[in-house]
């Protein structure tokens, strides 16, 4: 797969120096993949990848987003497979691999999902906590696992 990757710093508003993360909500089935700065976890691109072929998935992102310098997995569903994916990486890319919480993630997750794509219609209606994405959010929760573990570290000092 490849991306576009100056139309995707450009339209993040990103340098393509600025040091990046990579961090993965694990699945059985299925799995999300954001890429975002360290510095403000502004996001650059995000996926959902079918957790068989995440390997190789990630191997192409890692690829093309050169700026990469550490990845993060959610501690969740499948974590222990799909962490071991990260590590094999993180030692063939000599990057840092960490284990990140991910409790209530998928909800924030939902949550943003309709501040990038408000209800329309009747929906528009519907209380905001009552509403369900009509899609996975698997990517939106790769970046919010991210985004906290990078708040954490700030936090941690």
């Amino acid at each position: 797969m490849q991306l576009d990757t100056d139309a995707l710093y450009k339209a993040a508003n990103v340098d393509a120096k600025a040091p990046l993360l990579l961090a993965v909500d694990p699945g059985r089935e299925k799995s999300g993949v954001a890429v975002m700065t360290k510095a403000t976890a502004t996001l650059v691109y995000k996926a959902i990848v079918p957790t068989a072929e995440l390997e190789t998935s990630l191997t192409s992102v890692l690829t093309q987003f050169k700026a990469i310098n550490e990845l993060i997995c959610g501690n969740g569903t499948n974590h222990k497979f799909v962490f071991h994916i990260l590590e094999t990486l993180g030692k063939t890319q000599d990057l840092p691999v960490a284990l990140a919480e991910e409790a209530h993630t998928t909800e924030v997750a939902r949550k943003r999902y309709f501040e990038f794509h408000p209800p329309t219609g009747l929906k528009r209606l519907v209380p905001k906590g009552m509403l369900y994405p009509p899609v996975p959010v698997d990517d939106f929760t790769a970046w919010i696992i991210g985004e906290q573990y990078i708040l954490g570290k700030k936090e941690r000092g």
